[in-house]
């Protein structure tokens, strides 16, 4: 369980970080086009958080025992298999950041229809 929390707690900490990121951007386009902040900022989140997701999805392919082999036979050397660990912790933590920025931009969007 503590495990579990310590996994969420990472990737609240990561969708914050996001979310200054997409505050910046979202204030620079206000001022350069003169687009709301709110809805600015809300496709901002949408574009982050699809892309959190994709490469989750993307690390937690590359961690799968078929995806391996294949790169093993491709590069012609064995592959440590601490690597599906480390790949599906990795993959696990983008899509659940993926996930909180989405449903963020969800309710931000319920909010403010």
């Amino acid at each position: 369980m503590h495990r579990y929390l310590e996994f969420v707690s990472s990737s609240a900490k990561e969708a914050v970080l996001f979310n200054v990121a997409g505050v910046v951007m979202a204030l620079a386009v206000l001022l350069l086009f003169r687009i709301p902040l709110s809805e600015s900022f809300g496709f901002i989140i949408l574009l982050e958080s699809t892309g959190l997701m994709l490469i989750g999805g993307a690390l937690g392919v590359a961690g799968q025992a078929t995806t391996r082999k294949v790169a093993e036979m491709l590069t012609r050397r064995k592959l440590d298999p601490g690597l599906r660990t480390g790949s599906d912790a990795k993959a696990g933590l983008y899509a659940l950041t993926g996930f909180i920025l989405f449903a963020e931009g969800a309710l931000m969007a319920a909010i403010l229809a």
